[in-house]
């Protein structure tokens, strides 16, 4: 099956890059990944954040629109204070359905960077493509109704991870007031 992705797009704080080189990332094969959407790659600028500080979700189509809520008051102002770039790539390598995230699609080559385009504030970009109608930013308390208020949407995530071996001791300090509903969680599925 052919191709016919023209472009997709890559956020990094690291700017002036020429190339875009793939790297070993979270499922264990060396990409280079990119989105079809603009507005994801500028979240990934900051190297600082994670699930544990945002909850992310849809591919930036008219059907699927990006969500990117704040977890907890401040967060975004912390993480997202950084500058970085927005680079445009060739789409001809890039396939989907490799990771599972609709938005995402990967490279198993380096790509040469296309175009560059500075982004100064990643969180006065995402105020602003907020504004434009490109992603839906929800500033904590706002958050849509089907996300728990107290973040516990995080502890499965989480028992995921350590599962995975990877280590969670930021959640708790993040969120000192859900252990004891992940100590349950954990509990009930060990029964």
């Amino acid at each position: 099956m052919e191709n016919k992705l023209k472009y997709v797009y890559h956020g990094s704080i690291k700017q002036g890059l020429k190339k875009i080189r793939k790297h070993k990332g979270t499922h264990g094969k060396a990409w280079v990944y990119g989105t079809l959407s603009k507005a994801i790659p500028i979240i990934f600028i900051s190297d600082k954040g994670s699930d544990l500080y945002y909850f992310l979700s849809g591919n930036g189509s008219k059907d699927n629109p990006v969500i990117i809520v704040e977890r907890k008051e401040g967060m975004f102002k912390e993480i997202f204070n950084v500058s970085g770039s927005l680079y445009t790539l060739s789409g001809k390598n890039f396939m989907a359905e490799k990771t599972g995230w609709s938005a995402e699609v990967v490279s198993e080559f380096d790509e040469e960077v296309i175009y560059e385009e500075h982004i100064n504030n990643v969180f006065e970009k995402l105020k602003e493509l907020n504004d434009e109608g490109e992603l839906k930013l929800y500033l904590y308390p706002n958050r849509p109704d089907f996300l728990p208020k107290d973040n516990s949407d995080l502890i499965p995530k989480v028992i995921k991870w350590q599962e995975r071996g990877i280590n969670i001791e930021s959640f708790f300090k993040l969120y000192p007031e859900l252990k004891v509903k992940y100590l349950e969680r954990l509990a009930e599925d060990e029964k």
